[in-house]
């Protein structure tokens, strides 16, 4: 089983407003959908409050995270905890992938296999609540060249972007 983070992130690490997008980029959009299609992906419960009418994501299972006891997410089961939304994942693929919030990919940094980072260039002014990336420290972590733009692709909506895929240290070693 792999366990996969993936997000987008302004110029200085800046996830979202806590609330919603900052930023509208559909090329990576399409991106994380092709990425994401057909395997289970874990979200907080502001992530899944943030996708709105749009939710749940069609053509996976959405399970959402959160500590509240009597939390309803209709098209998504609902687990208390990382593990517990692990658990949940793992019987219906090899791939799991943890879509945010911040919190969740903080508590998720010391399991993920691989990283999928898009980088925007564009710079947000952060508003309170805003959410931030986890800290990607070089020594766990190696850059996939394989799998890794070298260039900014094509502005899409509000930025170019280009994708970065990080391996956890010990899977890059042993492949």
């Amino acid at each position: 089983m792999t366990i996969g983070m993936i997000w987008a992130q302004d110029r200085n690490g800046l996830l979202g407003t806590g609330t919603g997008m900052a930023w509208y980029v559909p090329a990576d959009f399409a991106h994380f959908k092709r990425t994401t299609m057909g395997s289970p992906v874990i979200m907080g419960r502001a992530s899944w409050e943030a996708l709105g009418d749009a939710a749940p994501l069609p053509g996976r299972k959405n399970i959402v995270v959160t500590r509240r006891a009597m939390f309803h997410a209709p098209g998504a089961e609902v687990a208390h905890s990382l593990e517990e939304a692990i658990m949940l994942a793992r019987w219906s693929s090899h791939h799991i992938w943890i879509a945010g919030g911040g919190e969740v990919y903080a508590e998720a940094m010391g399991i993920a296999d691989e990283l999928v980072i898009s980088d925007l260039d564009i710079e947000i002014e952060p508003s309170e609540g805003a959410v931030y990336a986890p800290t990607i420290v070089p020594t766990q972590w190696q850059i996939d060249p394989e799998r890794t733009d070298a260039d900014w692709r094509e502005k899409s909506g509000d930025a170019r972007w280009k994708v970065t895929t990080y391996v956890r240290s010990s899977h890059m070693q042993s492949s």
